[in-house]
């Protein structure tokens, strides 16, 4: 039997199409191809995806949209999709917002199959009041002070491998972005200094041990009632809310004026040889059918008939679709990760205490900014 080896990321969109046996068993009855799915944690998958590149051990990995893009296509990482998707697939269907994340210089590298962006989820009875569909950073920290009597009023994600980009709609907040495009700082400023005085500052509000926060503890905090409020990504909404969800009736949604999203998506590893295959793969496992269901599972399709389609199963669809559509990415650049981890570690001691948000900000400038000089 013919086989496809996948590298994937360890995110519920993607151990559902891994433990949900029976899609497995279609793809292949159909087709006579068999998957092989290597699903890694978060906190592993960048190394792993890199080392992929170098000896072949994957046929189709899957990519962080915008997020590293353009410098995976500048090292030549990736195979551009040529062959034409068929008209049962629809392509068109897919939304604008995630089509444009997938194309450099009029080539398709990308096929999604979630989104990951900010998302607000609060309870109504704790918080005592609802928010409009959008709404700003400075809102929401608003509401979580006026909640301070209340035990654990936040959750957020703080993780070391997670905190940058929760970190950016507090920076965009303040009038920031986090690069130019010259992929230099852009927050070296009073105002950099004051989104991350107020990124730390919600650690007082939140539950215990937020600084080893990652998806699955956010996950637990929402769905089990711990906190009255938190932030997550829209691709975690579906197991947020599904049968384990306490009091699920009571859980609301909105999203930031300044969310941040990005595609997760399968891409053709430049060592692999199978690339027919490859589409036949794309096709079905990203089709109208599976959209979904992955978007029932994980929370996030990327298809304005799943969202149009829609049973009513699916609360947070109404802001989760306008978050996908108005999210403003990273500016494109050639050393995203790169320039990300170079923040992290500053962000991450800052949160900490073990520096002074003043102290990481200047630190950030001189490992970027003053890096080469």
């Amino acid at each position: 039997m013919k086989e496809l080896k996948v590298l994937a990321v360890a995110d519920p969109a993607v151990v559902f199409l891994k433990e949900e046996k029976k899609i497995f068993l279609n793809f292949e009855e159909k087709t006579g191809i068999k998957l092989i799915f290597d699903i890694k944690p978060w906190a592993e998958y960048y190394s792993c995806l890199l080392n992929s590149f170098e000896e072949y051990k994957y046929d189709i990995v899957m990519v962080a949209g915008h997020l590293w893009l353009k410098d995976f296509v500048k090292n030549n990482y990736l195979t551009p999709i040529v062959n034409s998707f068929s008209k049962e697939y629809d392509y068109e269907d897919i939304l604008s917002s995630i089509r444009n994340e997938c194309i450099i210089n009029d080539k398709i590298y990308l096929v999604p199959l979630f989104c990951d962006g900010h998302m607000f989820v609060y309870r109504k009875r704790k918080t005592q009041q609802t928010f409009d569909e959008k709404i700003t950073i400075s809102q929401m920290i608003n509401a979580v002070k006026e909640n301070k009597g209340n035990e654990n009023a936040f959750t957020q994600k703080a993780h070391a491998s997670e905190i940058f980009l929760d970190f950016l709609p507090y920076l965009r907040n303040r009038g920031c972005e986090a690069f130019d495009e010259n992929g230099m700082m852009a927050f070296n400023n009073e105002h950099g200094v004051n989104a991350l005085k107020d990124y730390i500052s919600m650690k007082e509000y939140c539950v215990e041990d937020v600084e080893n926060n990652g998806n699955m503890e956010v996950l637990e905090d929402i769905q089990k009632g711990r906190c009255a409020m938190g932030i997550t990504w829209g691709g975690q909404l579906g197991q947020v809310m599904n049968k384990d969800c306490v009091e699920r009736e009571d859980i609301a949604f909105a999203y930031f004026d300044t969310s941040w999203n990005v595609s997760w998506s399968f891409a053709i590893n430049r060592l692999c040889e199978k690339e027919e295959l490859a589409m036949e793969f794309f096709e079905y496992i990203t089709s109208k059918e599976m959209d979904e269901k992955v978007g029932d599972f994980s929370g996030n399709p990327i298809r304005k008939s799943t969202y149009a389609n829609d049973d009513g199963n699916h609360p947070w669809y109404k802001a989760l679709i306008k978050m996908v559509e108005s999210a403003k990415p990273l500016v494109s650049l050639e050393n995203t990760g790169d320039l990300i981890g170079s923040a992290t570690k500053e962000i991450y001691s800052a949160y900490l205490g073990e520096i002074t948000p003043e102290l990481a900000i200047e630190n950030i400038y001189k490992n970027i900014n003053l890096k080469d000089l």
